[in-house]
């Protein structure tokens, strides 16, 4: 009977004997099964924090937080490239928010070798952490978060749709590089543009950067489509992989004791 015992608790339990090996496996998988179960605050938490960072760089420099706010800037550039005449100004004297084109930064001391590292002064407000697309990603990456929330895990997105949805930015961002590198500048003054319009718009519209312009307008559009496909894409993608972890690891760590009278999470 003592036998039996034993061998019941070696099926329910974690015995106090086990090895160190076998405790650390029983660790991470533990570790493994509350990420399952807990994914989805991260996921949110990613693109919320990601896109408060990039306001609090200029929201530190209005306060004076000189070092702080390099420090924020230092973080968010290895993806962002910064330009301040691609970007939006915060806390200025014309207004919350604002975008002004490279004439206008040079004018103000940008420094033509190194664009990126001109910020703004307390006139004309401080540049954010992300570009124009780039905060459109993450802001439309935070929307598609709170609307999956929201409808309880809709909308779900395959790997097509996604693809249509990132398309655009794909083909804005590579015309764009194509256009700088090559010197072939067809994207500088967008004559297709003018051309399918009849030149219904100002020639600022076209080749400008800033708020209202064409470039503006496809940077915003495309970067939302894309945060948005992209998003709902790894979220439908991570729901399933993670509801098969829980699946999986739950009657093992019943079995193991770890989850003991705990609900079915």
């Amino acid at each position: 009977m003592g036998v039996k015992n034993d061998k019941s608790m070696t099926n329910q339990h974690i015995p106090k004997n086990r090895t160190l090996a076998a405790r650390l496996v029983i660790w991470l998988q533990t570790g493994i099964y509350w990420l399952a179960v807990y994914w989805l605050p991260l996921a949110v938490a990613v693109p919320a924090i990601i896109f408060l960072l990039a306001v609090l760089a200029p929201a530190l420099l209005v306060d004076g937080w000189v070092g702080p706010a390099q420090t924020v800037y230092g973080w968010l550039a290895p993806h962002d490239h910064q330009l301040p005449q691609r970007s939006y100004f915060l806390f200025g004297q014309q207004g919350f928010i604002a975008s002004y084109s490279r004439e206008q930064v040079l004018a103000w001391g940008a420094d033509p070798g190194n664009m990126r590292a001109f910020v703004g002064n307390p006139a004309i407000g401080f540049k954010m952490g992300l570009n124009h697309r780039m905060t459109a990603i993450f802001a439309a990456s935070l929307l598609a978060c709170l609307i999956w929330l929201a409808r309880g895990g809709k909308p779900r997105l395959g790997p097509l749709a996604f693809i249509l949805l990132a398309l655009p930015l794909l083909i804005d961002g590579f015309s764009h590089m194509f256009s700088e590198r090559s010197g072939a500048g067809f994207r500088a003054g967008n004559e297709w543009a003018a051309a399918l319009t009849g030149g219904a718009f100002s020639a600022e519209f076209y080749s400008g950067t800033t708020i209202g312009t064409l470039n503006w307008w496809l940077r915003t559009i495309t970067g939302a489509l894309f945060g948005l496909g992209l998003t709902w894409f790894l979220l439908t993608y991570l729901s399933l992989r993670f509801a098969a972890i829980r699946r999986q690891l739950e009657p093992r760590l019943r079995r193991w004791g770890v989850l003991r009278n705990q609900g079915s999470q």
